[in-house]
């Protein structure tokens, strides 16, 4: 009796203590043409079924150059209808960074872009910056920053920055190569991938804010995620990970810091670690030349 109860206080202190499995959530950029892609109707429709399996909530930032038209609007509009929230990003996707991008150009695209957005079910006044750029000037980055508070836009900085994009680009060379070996060469390479990547940024995190926050990942709306969600889910709760809605995830203090940093932007991580004088953070933070590594551990080139 004297170890039932001697366990059962270990219990206790352990739920206590505030110890609880790492935390992270799902977000994914620009949406899918099905005027240019064959596959987008297809790809949009694995993701969603993939979520939905899981019980999760997501949220999808589109960027309307990356819709086409109506079609594509009407493949986002799906996200909304299955209870995921819709953001904004952009019109154009450009870059904040790039030396003759004003102010109020780059304004005028996330403006355009709500008009087209704001109608539907699920839409919620977040933006993300396309590349996770925020400006290369303080002067630029304060005049969105600026607008966007007027317009009562929240947050939609990711914790976890990832390459699921170069992946995405070799998934669809072997592809049409018809090499089913590399495919699943990738796959394995791919999910080491987000694991590693998700480690790096949640230990920064401790480091840096002194707790692991509850994470949001970077992911697009592409392929092989439409091919792998179901096992990436699977490959992160094998790692002590536990999957949250994004919307309990933007409720982490994290997102409501604006770290004075230029150029501005990255992960939210990166950037509070770059405020507090981290010289070991490489930049751009994630970029295709760190991601050669990988594939050769994997036999790919």
């Amino acid at each position: 009796m004297r170890h039932i109860f001697r366990f059962l206080f270990v219990l206790a202190v352990v739920a206590g203590s505030g110890v609880h499995a790492k935390q992270l959530s799902f977000s994914f950029d620009d949406g899918l043409n099905p005027d240019t892609n064959p596959d987008a109707i297809a790809i949009n429709n694995a993701l969603l079924a993939q979520l939905r399996q899981s019980n999760l909530q997501a949220i999808i930032y589109p960027s309307l150059i990356k819709l086409g038209g109506s079609a594509g609007l009407q493949l986002v509009a799906q996200w909304g209808m299955q209870g995921h929230a819709i953001g904004n990003h952009s019109e154009r996707h450009l870059s904040l960074n790039k030396a003759d991008m004003s102010a109020a150009d780059y304004i005028d695209g996330i403006a355009g872009a709500e008009r087209q957005l704001q109608n539907l079910v699920g839409w919620t006044a977040r933006y993300r910056f396309p590349f996770l750029k925020e400006g290369d000037t303080r002067q630029k980055r304060d005049a969105v920053r600026d607008w966007l508070n007027d317009r009562g836009y929240r947050s939609g900085a990711v914790s976890i920055d990832a390459s699921d994009w170069f992946y995405n680009i070799r998934y669809l060379a072997y592809e049409k190569a018809g090499d089913t070996s590399s495919l699943v060469r990738l796959k394995k390479a791919y999910i080491r991938h987000l694991l590693d990547r998700a480690h790096h940024y949640d230990e920064l995190g401790k480091k840096t804010l002194g707790y692991s926050p509850k994470h949001v990942i970077l992911l697009h709306t592409n392929k092989i995620n439409a091919q792998s969600l179901a096992d990436i889910i699977s490959a992160f709760k094998g790692h002590g990970w536990e999957w949250i809605d994004t919307e309990i995830a933007y409720a982490d203090p994290l997102y409501k810091q604006q770290p004075d940093v230029i150029p501005a932007g990255e992960s939210i991580i990166w950037s509070i670690a770059k405020k507090k004088g981290n010289t070991t953070l490489r930049y751009p933070a994630e970029d295709a030349p760190y991601e050669l590594e990988n594939l050769k551990r994997f036999g790919l080139k």
